[in-house]
Protein backbone atom coordinates (compact mmCIF):
# COMPACT_ATOMS: atom_id res chain seq x y z
CA UNK A 1 0.00 0.00 0.00
CA UNK A 2 3.09 1.92 0.65
CA UNK A 3 4.15 1.90 -2.69
CA UNK A 4 0.65 2.45 -4.31
CA UNK A 5 -0.10 5.58 -2.19
CA UNK A 6 2.97 7.06 -3.24
CA UNK A 7 2.82 6.72 -6.79
CA UNK A 8 -0.64 7.92 -6.80
CA UNK A 9 0.09 11.08 -4.39
CA UNK A 10 3.33 12.21 -6.50
CA UNK A 11 1.65 11.24 -10.12
CA UNK A 12 -1.01 13.41 -8.94
CA UNK A 13 1.25 16.44 -7.82
CA UNK A 14 3.74 16.12 -11.53
CA UNK A 15 0.62 16.00 -13.18
CA UNK A 16 -0.64 19.21 -11.80
CA UNK A 17 2.62 20.71 -12.14
CA UNK A 18 2.84 19.85 -16.51
CA UNK A 19 -0.81 21.35 -16.72
CA UNK A 20 0.91 24.78 -15.19
CA UNK A 21 4.48 24.58 -17.04
CA UNK A 22 5.20 25.72 -20.34
CA UNK A 23 4.98 23.56 -23.61
CA UNK A 24 8.72 22.74 -23.53
CA UNK A 25 9.18 21.90 -20.30
CA UNK A 26 5.98 19.63 -20.69
CA UNK A 27 7.42 17.95 -23.40
CA UNK A 28 10.48 17.10 -21.82
CA UNK A 29 9.46 15.81 -18.81
CA UNK A 30 6.61 13.53 -20.74
CA UNK A 31 9.85 11.96 -22.85
CA UNK A 32 11.94 11.69 -19.70
CA UNK A 33 9.05 9.59 -17.77
CA UNK A 34 8.02 7.61 -21.43
CA UNK A 35 11.94 6.62 -21.43
CA UNK A 36 11.55 5.80 -17.61
CA UNK A 37 8.16 3.88 -18.31
CA UNK A 38 10.23 1.73 -21.25
CA UNK A 39 12.94 0.84 -19.46
CA UNK A 40 12.68 -2.95 -18.33
CA UNK A 41 13.14 -3.82 -14.73
CA UNK A 42 16.47 -5.44 -15.00
CA UNK A 43 18.04 -2.53 -16.40
CA UNK A 44 16.18 -0.15 -14.01
CA UNK A 45 17.13 -2.41 -11.32
CA UNK A 46 21.12 -2.42 -12.55
CA UNK A 47 20.96 1.15 -13.16
CA UNK A 48 19.45 1.78 -9.26
CA UNK A 49 22.40 -0.58 -7.72
CA UNK A 50 25.18 1.33 -9.36
CA UNK A 51 23.91 4.50 -8.03
CA UNK A 52 23.11 3.00 -4.74
CA UNK A 53 26.52 1.26 -4.71
CA UNK A 54 28.39 1.38 -1.07
CA UNK A 55 31.44 1.68 -2.62
CA UNK A 56 31.24 4.37 -5.73
CA UNK A 57 27.21 4.73 -6.08
CA UNK A 58 25.94 8.24 -7.57
CA UNK A 59 23.46 8.42 -4.22
CA UNK A 60 25.86 8.72 -1.53
CA UNK A 61 28.20 10.67 -3.09
CA UNK A 62 25.56 13.41 -4.17
CA UNK A 63 23.99 13.35 -0.61
CA UNK A 64 27.53 13.80 0.93
CA UNK A 65 28.31 17.01 -1.54
CA UNK A 66 25.10 18.55 -0.30
CA UNK A 67 26.05 18.24 3.23
CA UNK A 68 23.14 15.95 4.00
CA UNK A 69 25.50 13.73 5.83
CA UNK A 70 28.50 11.39 5.43
CA UNK A 71 27.26 8.73 3.16
CA UNK A 72 30.35 7.61 2.80
CA UNK A 73 30.32 4.18 2.33
CA UNK A 74 27.08 3.74 3.49
CA UNK A 75 24.90 0.61 2.85
CA UNK A 76 21.63 0.96 1.71
CA UNK A 77 21.07 -2.42 2.43
CA UNK A 78 22.12 -3.20 5.51
CA UNK A 79 18.73 -3.53 7.21
CA UNK A 80 15.19 -4.86 6.20
CA UNK A 81 13.61 -1.58 6.13
CA UNK A 82 16.24 -0.06 4.18
CA UNK A 83 16.01 -2.64 1.76
CA UNK A 84 12.71 -2.25 0.94
CA UNK A 85 12.73 1.42 1.49
CA UNK A 86 15.15 1.08 -1.89
CA UNK A 87 12.38 -1.38 -3.12
CA UNK A 88 9.59 0.95 -3.11
CA UNK A 89 11.17 3.74 -4.33
CA UNK A 90 12.73 1.99 -7.43
CA UNK A 91 8.69 0.54 -7.84
CA UNK A 92 7.49 4.00 -7.18
CA UNK A 93 9.96 5.16 -10.18
CA UNK A 94 8.96 2.62 -12.58
CA UNK A 95 4.94 3.14 -12.36
CA UNK A 96 5.02 7.41 -12.07
CA UNK A 97 5.14 7.85 -15.57
CA UNK A 98 1.97 5.95 -16.41
CA UNK A 99 0.06 7.65 -13.50
CA UNK A 100 1.38 11.09 -14.56
CA UNK A 101 1.06 10.68 -17.94
CA UNK A 102 -2.90 9.19 -17.79
CA UNK A 103 -3.80 11.98 -15.02
CA UNK A 104 -2.60 14.48 -16.98
CA UNK A 105 -4.93 13.29 -20.21
CA UNK A 106 -7.79 13.40 -17.52
CA UNK A 107 -6.85 16.87 -16.49
CA UNK A 108 -6.91 17.95 -19.93
CA UNK A 109 -10.56 17.15 -20.43
CA UNK A 110 -11.63 19.14 -17.58
CA UNK A 111 -14.46 21.72 -18.88
CA UNK A 112 -12.71 25.10 -18.67
CA UNK A 113 -16.49 26.42 -18.18
CA UNK A 114 -16.43 25.09 -14.62
CA UNK A 115 -12.99 26.49 -13.58
CA UNK A 116 -14.00 29.86 -15.15
CA UNK A 117 -17.35 29.69 -13.25
CA UNK A 118 -15.37 28.72 -10.32
CA UNK A 119 -12.93 31.75 -10.61
CA UNK A 120 -15.56 34.30 -11.38
CA UNK A 121 -17.55 32.90 -7.76
CA UNK A 122 -14.04 33.85 -5.96
CA UNK A 123 -12.71 30.40 -5.47
CA UNK A 124 -8.82 29.98 -4.79
CA UNK A 125 -7.21 27.47 -6.42
CA UNK A 126 -7.18 24.67 -3.60
CA UNK A 127 -11.32 25.23 -3.90
CA UNK A 128 -11.26 24.64 -7.23
CA UNK A 129 -8.74 21.67 -7.50
CA UNK A 130 -10.93 20.24 -4.05
CA UNK A 131 -14.39 20.86 -5.41
CA UNK A 132 -14.31 21.07 -8.96
CA UNK A 133 -11.15 19.53 -10.66
CA UNK A 134 -10.86 15.95 -8.41
CA UNK A 135 -14.71 15.34 -8.69
CA UNK A 136 -14.69 15.05 -12.83
CA UNK A 137 -11.38 12.73 -12.88
CA UNK A 138 -12.06 10.52 -9.77
CA UNK A 139 -13.08 7.90 -11.72
CA UNK A 140 -10.16 8.04 -13.16
CA UNK A 141 -8.18 7.70 -10.04
CA UNK A 142 -9.86 5.05 -9.04
CA UNK A 143 -9.23 3.02 -11.74
CA UNK A 144 -5.75 4.06 -11.77
CA UNK A 145 -5.49 3.04 -7.87
CA UNK A 146 -7.18 -0.27 -8.13
CA UNK A 147 -4.68 -1.24 -11.47
CA UNK A 148 -1.34 -0.06 -9.46
CA UNK A 149 -2.74 -2.03 -6.06
CA UNK A 150 -2.90 -5.57 -8.75
CA UNK A 151 0.20 -4.73 -10.43
CA UNK A 152 2.28 -4.03 -6.97
CA UNK A 153 1.14 -7.00 -5.75
CA UNK A 154 3.12 -9.24 -7.87
CA UNK A 155 5.90 -7.40 -7.82
CA UNK A 156 8.93 -9.57 -8.65
CA UNK A 157 11.66 -8.62 -10.44
CA UNK A 158 12.89 -5.54 -8.69
CA UNK A 159 12.76 -6.95 -5.18
CA UNK A 160 14.69 -10.31 -5.96
CA UNK A 161 17.23 -8.74 -8.02
CA UNK A 162 17.91 -5.67 -6.37
CA UNK A 163 17.73 -7.20 -2.40
CA UNK A 164 19.65 -9.97 -3.84
CA UNK A 165 18.70 -14.30 -3.50
CA UNK A 166 21.35 -14.15 -0.65
CA UNK A 167 19.73 -11.59 1.54
CA UNK A 168 16.10 -12.92 0.98
CA UNK A 169 15.03 -14.77 4.11
CA UNK A 170 11.06 -15.41 5.49
CA UNK A 171 11.07 -12.33 7.65
CA UNK A 172 11.51 -10.23 4.33
CA UNK A 173 9.95 -12.55 1.98
CA UNK A 174 7.16 -10.75 -0.55
CA UNK A 175 4.25 -13.34 -1.66
CA UNK A 176 5.72 -13.66 -5.27
CA UNK A 177 9.37 -14.62 -4.09
CA UNK A 178 7.81 -16.52 -1.14
CA UNK A 179 6.14 -18.24 -4.29
CA UNK A 180 9.37 -18.61 -6.18
CA UNK A 181 11.37 -19.88 -3.45
CA UNK A 182 9.23 -22.80 -2.36
CA UNK A 183 7.70 -24.01 -5.84
CA UNK A 184 11.59 -23.50 -7.76
CA UNK A 185 13.82 -23.05 -5.27
CA UNK A 186 13.07 -25.85 -2.61
CA UNK A 187 10.77 -27.61 -5.59
CA UNK A 188 8.12 -27.80 -2.75
CA UNK A 189 5.42 -27.53 -5.80
CA UNK A 190 2.20 -28.51 -3.26
CA UNK A 191 2.68 -25.10 -1.33
CA UNK A 192 3.60 -23.14 -4.29
CA UNK A 193 0.38 -24.25 -5.76
CA UNK A 194 -1.28 -23.12 -2.73
CA UNK A 195 0.62 -19.62 -2.57
CA UNK A 196 -0.38 -18.95 -6.21
CA UNK A 197 -4.08 -19.83 -5.58
CA UNK A 198 -3.86 -17.14 -2.34
CA UNK A 199 -2.70 -14.61 -4.90
CA UNK A 200 -5.02 -15.48 -7.25
CA UNK A 201 -8.06 -15.31 -4.74
CA UNK A 202 -6.76 -11.69 -3.52
CA UNK A 203 -5.90 -10.33 -6.92
CA UNK A 204 -9.35 -11.65 -8.22
CA UNK A 205 -11.07 -9.93 -5.34
CA UNK A 206 -8.88 -6.60 -6.27
CA UNK A 207 -9.89 -6.94 -9.78
CA UNK A 208 -13.74 -7.09 -8.64
CA UNK A 209 -13.24 -3.72 -7.12
CA UNK A 210 -11.28 -2.55 -10.75
CA UNK A 211 -14.25 -3.51 -12.63
CA UNK A 212 -16.91 -2.19 -10.46
CA UNK A 213 -15.24 1.57 -10.93
CA UNK A 214 -14.83 1.08 -14.63
CA UNK A 215 -18.58 -0.03 -14.77
CA UNK A 216 -19.50 3.36 -12.98
CA UNK A 217 -17.10 5.62 -15.28
CA UNK A 218 -19.41 3.57 -18.13
CA UNK A 219 -22.62 4.59 -16.59
CA UNK A 220 -21.54 8.39 -15.83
Amino acid sequence: MANVGLTMTLGILVALLLVRVSTWVRLMVTGALVLAWSMPPVVAVQVWSWMTNLQNGVLNYALTQLGIGNFFQHNWYSTTLSQYGMVTTLIVWGGLPFVVITVYAALSQVPHELVEAAQIDGARTWRILKDVTLPVVKPLLLILTSLSIIWDFGVFTQAYLLIGPGQQTPNNYLMSIYLYVEGYGQTNFGRGAAISILMLAIVAVLSIFYVRSMLRVGDE
